[in-house]
């Protein structure tokens, strides 16, 4: 998530109803949190806006990202979740201080996932939209 956008439905639970508390989530940065309720607005009609995911560098592909996480700047839930699991968090910590290594790290994670078998023809489609199957 270090380049790119979400919209808008897919976080505003964090900014006004953070588990059904009627409250803002308690972690989130509060000049983070300022922003993102000026983007994306308590009603149905800014659902689609969009936020940058890496707010810092939004088109840059660095280790802002990670950085941004040890902030509580984090925009998806599922990202700031990377810190709370002692499986991930580790890697997190270690990618916001050395760039170098998230860059080679990245890089040969593209190189297997590559590898990952990729249907084809009959077994396979392109998508029309990313999120959804062909009907």
């Amino acid at each position: 998530h270090t380049i790119g956008f979400a919209r808008c439905f897919t976080f505003k639970g964090r900014l006004f109803d953070f588990q059904g508390s009627g409250r803002p989530d308690p972690a989130l940065d509060f000049s983070l949190l300022s922003k993102l309720q000026n983007t994306c607005p308590n009603e149905d009609a800014s659902n689609s806006n969009l936020a940058p995911l890496d707010a810092t560098s939004t088109m840059m592909f660095d280790n802002e990202y990670y950085r941004n996480l040890l902030y509580n700047k984090g925009l998806l839930e599922s990202d700031m979740a990377l810190l709370s699991d002692r499986r991930t968090s580790s890697m997190a910590y270690f990618y916001s201080t050395d760039q170098y290594s998230f860059y080679n790290d990245f890089a040969a994670s593209m190189v297997k996932l590559s590898n990952v078998g990729v249907l084809t023809g009959a077994e396979g489609q392109i998508r029309y939209k990313c999120g959804s199957v062909n009907y």
